[in-house]
């Protein structure tokens, strides 16, 4: 569905690549996590998808073509798109906001508003809430109209570029199971990138933990991070020590407890 071939790009006026020949298959229906520190060339690598960010060299291919040769406008009305600040228009209502990226695709209007009112009811959304402006709304309300505007054309790929960093941990948390319960129910492919090694392990059927210039340190699924770590640095990223877990019986319950005996949860 998605496909990297020893991809490499330096920005200009910078001494080193901000990736520098990475390959990697996203596989159909799947979300894959890309997660690293900051710097590490993930948003580099999300933005090439969608043309946003010319590769020099290597080729990224989507539905089995070089988005080289394709059209950047076409390719980016076909891939469902939402960022971490929403990225709202200020002077259009929320229901506007999600209907306008779907008239783009040549939808008509009534129709577009329709299915904008469906969306935001399939992201938790009173409908009512298509009325205000994007000022009027509180971060998590704002994120999950980002969410609904990068669903409303129905595409098969949705690419997420850190797309809760800036609500709190309660909404945060909520945003993330949506997206659980979504993938359910719409089975899209979805590349997502964040720093959050936790959220990776959440929300990740594949996980692709990255180095400098985006080298692959580890690839697979979230409990391979924590039951065989590629190297040093992954153990560090994801913090292996302080997940070793065990089970304690104290005043007749089963508590899960960290190497200092500080409880982490109950079993049921």
């Amino acid at each position: 569905m998605i496909e990297f071939d020893r991809v490499t790009r330096t920005y200009p006026g910078s001494a080193h690549p901000a990736v520098e020949g990475f390959s990697h298959r996203v596989e159909p229906g799947s979300t894959t996590v890309f997660v690293g520190p900051s710097g590490c060339g993930k948003t580099t690598l999300l933005r090439m998808v969608n043309r946003m960010v010319p590769v020099d060299s290597g080729t990224v291919r989507v539905r089995g073509e070089d988005v080289a040769s394709v059209d950047p406008v076409r390719l980016r009305r076909s891939i469902g798109y939402v960022m971490q600040h929403s990225g709202l228009m200020p002077h259009r209502t929320v229901l506007d906001n999600i209907a306008d990226v779907a008239k783009l695709s040549g939808t008509p209007r009534k129709v577009a508003r329709e299915r904008a009112e469906e969306l935001l009811r399939l992201v938790g959304l009173d409908p009512d809430l298509g009325k205000r402006y994007p000022a009027e709304l509180s971060g998590g309300q704002a994120q999950r109209v980002g969410v609904a505007r990068g669903l409303v054309a129905d595409p098969d790929i949705l690419l997420m570029d850190e797309p809760f960093g800036a609500v709190d941990p309660v909404v945060r948390r909520g945003l993330q199971e949506e997206i659980l319960a979504l993938q359910e129910r719409m089975a899209k492919t979805i590349l997502m990138v964040t720093h959050d090694i936790d959220e990776a392990f959440l929300l990740g059927d594949t996980v692709v933990l990255l180095g400098e210039q985006a080298r692959i340190e580890q690839v697979g699924a979230p409990e391979e991070f924590l039951t065989a770590p590629a190297n040093e640095r992954v153990r560090e990223f994801t913090g292996a020590e302080g997940r070793a877990l065990r089970v304690e019986t104290r005043d007749g319950r089963e508590l899960v407890v960290d190497r200092r005996g500080r409880v982490r949860g109950v079993l049921e």
